[in-house]
């Protein structure tokens, strides 16, 4: 598992992408293709981001299935708190 500040930026930028591609809607099935594109993350990165992002309850993986693993996910609203409380940091 991916550790330290550096993963911490890593989390932070996946959420902010995934928030994006949301459009801010809880139930807006993101394509984790998509996300990749915009991020350009190795399959093995992107599938452990993603876990993780679960077990944290910031993420919900909505099928599997795909080049990447897994299919689409939705942000939980943990995971729109999470997300809030970074903007409101910068």
């Amino acid at each position: 598992m991916i550790i330290g500040s550096e993963f911490s930026n890593k989390y932070q930028q996946f959420l902010k992408e995934v928030v994006s591609l949301s459009k801010k809607e809880m139930s807006q099935k993101i394509a984790v293709q998509k996300v990749n594109d915009n991020l350009k993350w190795d399959r093995t990165e992107i599938k452990h981001v993603l876990e993780y992002m679960q077990e944290l309850g910031l993420i919900k993986i909505e099928t599997i299935g795909g080049p990447l693993l897994y299919g689409h996910i939705t942000v939980t609203k943990s995971g729109f708190k999470k997300y809030q409380s970074l903007i409101d940091q910068e």
